[in-house]
């Protein structure tokens, strides 16, 4: 899993793994160690409570939930990504996005700046 952070949103990117993990277990984690003692952790989570997309941060604990039956519908179709929005404080807003990280389902033909760019 890949999480990208900006002052105006979150985005998961789930790599195949993930995905199966995420529909076998109802759950995919990410841990990123800073020193022995201190790690940032992110998980997606599929949730029978939650209504709606929702992230929460506790600490250095940023957890994303998913409504069971969206995540579902989004793990066994076509659809790349899941967006939603949630209120962030005063006038702001704060934009999910979990999307599938599945990559290039064919191989185009290579463009010379990118057969040069692989030298």
């Amino acid at each position: 899993m890949k999480l990208r952070l900006t002052e105006r949103d979150v985005r998961l990117r789930l790599e195949a793994e993930d995905l199966e993990t995420l529909r076998r277990t109802g759950r995919v984690e990410l841990v990123t160690p800073f020193d022995a003692q201190t790690a940032f952790t992110c998980t997606l989570r599929i949730d029978a409570q939650t209504a709606v997309p929702v992230a929460h941060l506790d600490g250095a604990h940023l957890t994303v939930r998913l409504p069971i039956e969206e995540a579902r519908r989004w793990l066994d179709s076509d659809q790349i990504g899941i967006e939603a929005r949630q209120a962030a404080g005063p006038n702001r807003t704060l934009k999910l996005l979990i999307e599938k990280d599945i990559g290039c389902q064919h191989k185009p033909q290579a463009r010379p700046s990118d057969v040069a760019a692989e030298r």
